[in-house]
């Protein structure tokens, strides 16, 4: 999987982290982009891509289905 759509392309050597609170208990996990592409597209590739908008979003950062390519507005 490609993400496209920054300055330049992302290489998945970025970190990112998600944050899940539940119960008023708010827990970090940091972990190469990688990682985490790997992780989904093991899991269920087509729910990762079905589930994001396929126009360009206007707000920036948010990722999107670029006819099969997940870009970042």
């Amino acid at each position: 999987m490609a993400i496209y759509g920054l300055p330049q392309a992302l290489t998945g050597n970025e970190t990112v982290t998600i944050q899940q609170q539940q119960n008023g208990q708010s827990a970090l996990c940091t972990m190469p982009l990688s990682d985490l592409l790997t992780y989904i597209n093991a899991n269920a590739p087509e729910l990762w891509v079905a589930s994001l908008p396929t126009a360009l979003p206007a707000k920036p950062g948010i990722p999107w289905n670029n006819a099969g390519l997940v870009s970042v507005s």
